[in-house]
């Protein structure tokens, strides 16, 4: 249990990132987000918030978590253990998605995740210390629902950072 924060930290990380507008040629305000991209962004606002009910509207129950952590429940229930750990270990979990990118159904997200860590991570214990690190989620969105969600995220740069890794 304690390896799903580890593995999906930079995946799940909390972030409300608002719709981007554009101010049209009449002063009126016209969204340019995509709806695919609306629903990426709501994940991140479900850890950002902590509201695992978010997850259930956006999420398949059967979505796919590419790797999924060791142990972690298949579909969406997973999705909501890892958000309760991270959200324990790390209550001031920010994401700030840095871009936001489509490919027909897919949706990539590059962000910035930062926390500090107040619970234990891999069994090893809180030492109060702040991570920084860089990730990049894809999100396959089918139906309005996220359906799939590739991750990979700098964890050697947290691990020093947070002090698991000294010399």
């Amino acid at each position: 249990m304690k390896c799903n924060l580890a593995f999906l930290l930079g995946f799940v990380m909390c972030s409300c990132a608002p719709a981007q507008k554009t101010i049209t040629h009449e002063g009126n305000f016209k969204h340019i987000m995509s709806n695919q991209k609306q629903i990426v962004t709501r994940w991140y606002t479900a850890f950002d918030q902590k509201n695992p009910a978010i997850l259930d509207e956006i999420l398949a129950k059967d979505w796919i978590d590419i790797p999924p952590s060791p142990a972690q429940p298949p579909g969406s229930e997973g999705a909501k253990q890892i958000l309760v750990q991270l959200g324990t270990t790390f209550p001031d979990l920010r994401i700030k998605i840095e871009d936001i990118l489509q490919d027909s159904n897919k949706v990539v997200v590059r962000s910035t995740i930062s926390g500090t860590q107040k619970g234990p991570l891999l069994a090893y214990p809180a030492k109060n210390r702040k991570m920084t690190i860089q990730a990049v989620d894809i999100h396959e969105v089918k139906d309005g629902k996220i359906i799939q969600t590739w991750h990979t995220e700098d964890w050697m740069t947290g691990f020093h950072q947070l002090g698991i890794l000294e010399k």
